[in-house]
């Protein structure tokens, strides 16, 4: 009998010709060695089916120690999973721990402090207002509903897991951008980020929701190291279900024949390994913001301007969900920044978080007509499950943080507000964090 012909098929056929031929489709890194078959592997020693010997195994691998690799894993450990995360640099933290400092949310425990109502509705009809039909309906929807709740988890887990608070209930005092209310003393919550006259909005009286982190000590400006340190901590907290690998690199996905991603092809101090997903596989890998191979090829207006984000995002992630079928959107949109800019860090987080381009104070520079990050990468649905090219999921795939390209943050030059990338990463990854859990 002639087997049924279909998408998934097609996909998982492309991925064993690709593996055939040498382009690594799929997790097999030579010629003669065979894709795995079925969902039946063994999880230690070789498979006799498949040719793959894992290395280890865990209910859910996260790719990338960042914001939304790091909301992953917490959410999945709290919902029963065990996690490994695998990151390629030596030191966690992504771009959130050297970012700004802030996190967007709506309906917070720090709005309502301070005397500002907020809901997840008017949240909503921002979204879709500044990213003028960019962003997916869906995705603003459940965005919408979680981040403020997001905020709160994020205290949550500073006052669980730290000796310090992470907010400072206070209305911040003038300036805008990155340095605006991240400094110690200054207060947490105001509205910076976005051209909000754009919208016949004036700053004054555009409704606050870019909540701070509290910097310590208060002479540094910028707060991502406080605000990435409850993730941080909370992961240290959860040894028993959340282990973390370094100096780690991700190459490629493994795939059974009906088109599910299983598992991960890695290369680290032991040369080539596979690991195993039972559950699933979080892609949080940075996306593309200092790629200039990944930037010639779909933002060339992008090359060479300064970027403050990790200079260790350079695509790999995208293009490993690309080799299997993954859509891509946005992927020529990037956020122009004009104006030069100065961040400055507490430099004891310097031996726990990775860094880039900083003197010994802390400072780093960024100069006239830069950007803050790319915009591009895989679509998913509302559950952080990535789809194919037909719009169907990819199972055992889910994403968020720098790797979506169907995210928040719209057009070049529309922008949310400050702290929309980590309140994305966050509300995704928890969601992928809580759906791989229960698979």
């Amino acid at each position: 009998m002639e087997k049924e012909f279909s998408r998934r098929s097609f996909l998982a056929g492309a991925g064993l010709l690709g593996a055939t031929m040498g382009f690594g489709l799929v997790g097999c890194s030579s010629a003669d060695s065979a894709a795995p078959e079925g969902d039946s592997l063994a999880t230690t020693g070789e498979d006799a089916a498949g040719g793959i010997e894992w290395a280890r195994e865990a209910d859910v691998v996260v790719l990338g120690y960042g914001a939304a690799g790091a909301a992953t894993a917490i959410e999945a450990a709290d919902n029963g999973a065990s996690v490994l995360i695998v990151e390629k640099e030596a030191l966690p933290g992504g771009s959130m721990a050297r970012c700004g400092g802030a996190i967007m949310g709506a309906g917070t425990r720090v709005q309502k402090e301070l005397g500002y109502e907020d809901a997840a509705d008017d949240m909503y009809d921002w979204i879709m207002t500044c990213t003028d039909g960019a962003c997916p309906d869906y995705i603003a929807r459940a965005y919408a509903d979680r981040c403020g709740a997001n905020v709160d988890w994020l205290e949550d887990l500073s006052k669980e897991h730290t000796d310090q608070d992470l907010f400072e209930y206070a209305r911040a005092a003038g300036g805008s951008g990155a340095t605006s209310g991240s400094s110690g003393g200054a207060g947490c919550l105001d509205a910076t980020g976005c051209d909000y006259e754009k919208f016949g909005i004036s700053k004054a009286t555009a409704l606050p929701r870019t909540h701070w982190a509290k910097a310590m000590p208060d002479n540094t400006a910028n707060s991502g190291p406080e605000l990435f340190l409850p993730l941080y901590e909370a992961i240290n907290a959860r040894a028993e279900q959340i282990e973390s690998i370094f100096d780690t690199a991700f190459v490629r996905f493994v795939m059974d024949d009906e088109g599910a991603v299983i598992g991960v092809e890695v290369e680290g101090a032991n040369g080539t390994e596979y690991i195993k997903a039972n559950k699933g596989v979080m892609l949080s890998t940075g996306g593309f913001c200092a790629g200039e191979e990944m930037q010639k090829k779909f933002v060339p207006e992008a090359v060479g301007k300064k970027c403050y984000m990790s200079d260790a995002c350079v695509g790999e992630g995208i293009k490993a969900a690309m080799a299997i079928g993954a859509d891509l959107t946005q992927m020529s949109y990037y956020y122009p920044i004009a104006k030069a800019q100065q961040y400055h860090y507490n430099v004891q987080y310097n031996d726990v978080f990775y860094s880039w381009d900083m003197d010994d104070e802390g400072y780093m520079e960024v100069p006239e007509d830069n950007m803050a990050e790319t915009h591009g990468g895989v679509v998913i649905n509302d559950k952080a499950q990535v789809l194919d090219v037909w719009g169907d999921v990819i199972p055992g795939l889910y994403a968020a943080g720098n790797d979506v390209g169907s995210n928040i943050f719209g057009k070049p030059g529309n922008y949310p507000g400050c702290g929309c990338y980590v309140s994305f990463a966050v509300c995704f990854g928890r969601i992928a964090g809580e759906e791989m859990a229960k698979a």
